[in-house]
């Protein structure tokens, strides 16, 4: 009896299939840059970039030429790849650049100080750059700054501590029995200032008074006191630092 020969099916080429797939992520992709573009709010993005472009243009039209506000720097290397918290250390180091040219801009470099260490991105403004002498209420000239501030903080999406801080000369009146009254309210009306952009979400912030504890400076000198007389703005990282080899200041 003769035997059956089994038909062997041909062989079906299926490498086409790995491009074609490749093809539909990249389409995948497109359409959802588009989708998400065609969310953005055109008027209030075109503010924003109004606002940024006078904060921190160091020449003509920054934004419009294409270049963003902060740098991104090189991409990083995919065979090691930077950890959060160096990659969040970078981008506060950005802003810190951005926000020094600016105070220097305004006049005030003298009364602010900014710098990037373990807790954060943190701005040190003088009291006279803020206040009258014993008062917390804001200054008309010092508004303008702090609502350019709103912008920029309002650009990240840290958490934000508040905290007022004045020298070791008592003080005694109604309205500010001790330092520790003066400072908190210092501290409070920044903080309720700021929150005039509804661009900030208040869950972000805390405020805190450290009264005459918490100083930076010799008290028992008048240079010493005036650098103690401040309130800081603090961003708070997102990612610890602990497995980073910087040396903070």
């Amino acid at each position: 009896m003769a035997k059956r020969h089994k038909k062997h099916e041909g062989h079906i080429d299926e490498t086409w299939l790995i491009p074609y797939a490749d093809m539909l992520t990249l389409l995948l992709a497109l359409f959802i840059v588009l989708f998400a573009m065609s969310q953005v709010d055109q008027q209030k993005f075109e503010e924003f970039k109004r606002m940024l472009q006078s904060l921190f243009a160091g020449g003509p039209g920054i934004m419009t030429t294409g270049k963003a506000l902060i740098d991104e720097g090189e991409k990083p290397n995919t065979e090691n790849p930077p950890t959060q918290s160096l990659i969040e250390t970078q981008k506060l180091e950005q802003y810190k650049e951005a926000l020094d040219r600016y105070f220097k801009e305004q006049g005030i470099e003298a009364l602010v100080t900014t710098t990037v260490n373990e807790k954060g991105l943190q701005i040190i403004i003088r009291d006279v750059a803020l206040f009258d002498s014993g008062k917390a209420d804001i200054k008309p000239e010092a508004m303008p700054i702090l609502r350019d501030l709103s912008v920029i903080l309002a650009s990240l999406d840290n958490n934000i501590e508040v905290s007022g801080h004045t020298d070791n000369l008592p003080i005694n009146t109604p309205q500010f029995p001790s330092n520790w009254e003066l400072s908190t309210q210092r501290a409070l009306n920044v903080m309720k200032f700021l929150l005039q952009n509804p661009d900030l979400d208040p869950a972000r912030f805390s405020v805190v008074g450290y009264g005459e504890y918490r100083p930076i400076a010799n008290n028992a000198t008048v240079q010493g006191r005036a650098m103690n007389r401040r309130v800081e703005i603090l961003l708070l990282r997102k990612y610890k630092i602990e497995d980073i080899n910087l040396n903070f200041q």
